[in-house]
């Protein structure tokens, strides 16, 4: 089965320009030109462009790719492992980061008002910092999976009884499940 760069690109939901750039940097060769310089990809292209978007999503650089996509399987995970390194380090960071607005908030009229807010009021100023409910749904669930004792804090700050905050907190475990 042979594909053009526009189904390849569709297939796996990327853009034919990216295909195209793949192709400059050497990272993924069509099998095979028509007469008229088309390019086709083959099914052993489609197999290394889906390891090439593994391995894109798991955020190694497209420079390392190449390198990976002929590596033995020992160098393979050791680079996996250097990734992970690199998230948990990324993950830590982000939850320093998290903290230090946590603290700056407490200091905040807004933050201190948080408790005197109906829902409206504050779906209103989510809605003007530019966040809709779908990712405040989504952030919540992230919240809750990664950080659950500071989003725990966090419904409290929200002004949110016993009660609802186990309400809260398990619908956002289960959101996260579907």
């Amino acid at each position: 089965m042979e594909l053009s760069v526009s189904k390849m690109a569709a297939n796996f939901g990327i853009s034919r320009s990216t295909l195209l750039y793949y192709d400059s940097i050497n990272l993924l060769k069509p099998s095979k030109r028509t007469n008229a310089g088309y390019r086709l990809y083959n099914d052993a292209d489609m197999e290394r462009l889906n390891k090439i978007m593994l391995f894109r999503d798991a955020g190694v650089p497209l420079a390392e790719i190449s390198n990976l996509l002929i590596a033995a399987n020992l160098e393979v995970t050791a680079q996996l492992l250097k990734r992970l390194g690199e998230l948990n380090k990324e993950i830590e960071a982000a939850k320093k980061r998290q903290n230090i607005i946590v603290k700056l908030l407490e200091t905040s009229i807004l933050y201190k008002n948080l408790k005197n807010m109906d829902e409206s009021t504050w779906l209103a100023i989510l809605d003007s910092a530019g966040i809709k409910r779908e990712t405040t749904e989504e952030w919540h669930s992230q919240f809750e999976k990664h950080s659950p004792m500071q989003h725990q804090n966090l419904l409290e700050l929200l002004g949110f009884d016993a009660d609802e905050i186990q309400d809260q907190r398990e619908h956002y475990r289960n959101l996260d499940k579907k």
